[in-house]
């Protein structure tokens, strides 16, 4: 494993951030630590990059004790969400930066930035300042000047955080890309499931402080250790108080002896999608109901309609 992660907390006075954590992040994976704001994981990532110390427990990079060496010691890249660029510099002067403090000799410097850049997409912007460039390119300059220094940890904190919409999903289809091409030990903080179901290898849930499930994306989505990650990972409905997830509560015209009766009382189309929501005759729940707009069409639904339920699959 690269980063082990063993018995730590962190307190911030009566706040309890992180509680006996225990975690094993893989060696050349792209790991996402993922769960609500406030629950722990931008503090556990502080403290594997050595920006903030635990109060208790150790960390381990690479076979190496870390939890007491500094950041500069411990030879992790760390990307913020807000870029932290050098503004007076150039692109180029900003990723060099790590590898001219390390006095590394000025060929080998100008070669390891134009081979960077090339990789970033941002070859032809060598020279301009950080003002100049989009938010999606500092934040690609930003990775550029991490990876610089050959870090055998690559840490990034919500590092799309700041941008819109299309521009994150843009840039965290290139970081899948880029980690395939480089693949450098990555983790990375999120509070965005599908960025995290997309982009990551293995998804590290916290909440409150604690490890709530590690998997692969499939894994977390379809065996969902409790309630909360179940409901964190994916919308939800309750069906005869089990949750199950929208998209698998089948509708059908001609009721059987196992569905349930029920009546359209919302219809709602977004997209491809068609979202129901069902007042359930028998329990008086309303049900929450995902379907395609081709099979809405087929069964001729609008608001008023009684439907028959079934789910196709309860997973808790």
């Amino acid at each position: 494993m690269s980063i082990e992660v063993r018995g730590v907390s962190k307190r911030f006075g009566d706040f309890v951030a992180l509680d006996d954590v225990n975690v094993s992040l893989p060696t050349g994976q792209l790991t996402a630590l993922l769960g609500p704001s406030g629950g722990g994981k931008s503090t556990l990532l502080r403290i594997i990059a050595g920006l903030d110390s635990a109060d208790s427990g150790t960390v381990t990079i690479e076979g190496t004790d870390a939890t007491h060496l500094p950041p500069q010691r411990r030879n992790v890249g760390f990307v913020f969400q807000h870029y932290a660029v050098f503004k007076h510099m150039t692109v180029a002067k900003n990723v060099a930066f790590g590898l001219e403090i390390r006095k590394r000799p000025k060929a080998e410097i100008k070669k390891r930035v134009d081979e960077l850049l090339d990789l970033v997409h941002l070859g032809q912007f060598a020279h301009r300042l950080p003002s100049q460039l989009s938010g999606g390119q500092r934040q690609r300059m930003a990775l550029a000047r991490a990876l610089a220094v050959e870090p055998s940890v690559l840490l990034l904190d919500e590092p799309f955080g700041a941008l819109d919409a299309k521009v994150r999903k843009e840039l965290r289809e290139w970081l899948r890309r880029l980690h395939d091409e480089v693949p450098v030990t990555t983790v990375f903080v999120t509070h965005d499931q599908e960025e995290a179901l997309e982009v990551a290898d293995e998804i590290v849930v916290v909440n409150q402080g604690r490890i709530e499930q590690v998997g692969t994306p499939d894994q977390l989505y379809d065996e969902p250790a409790n309630d909360f990650v179940m409901g964190f990972l994916g919308e939800t409905t309750t069906l005869e108080g089990r949750m199950v997830r929208p998209h698998e509560i089948e509708l059908s015209p001609v009721r059987t002896a196992h569905e349930l009766d029920g009546v359209v009382v919302r219809l709602l189309r977004v997209g491809f999608e068609v979202r129901l929501t069902v007042l359930v005759d028998r329990t008086g729940e309303e049900v929450q109901v995902v379907t395609t707009r081709a099979h809405a069409r087929a069964l001729g639904l609008d608001v008023g309609d009684v439907v028959h339920l079934s789910p196709a699959s309860v997973l808790v």
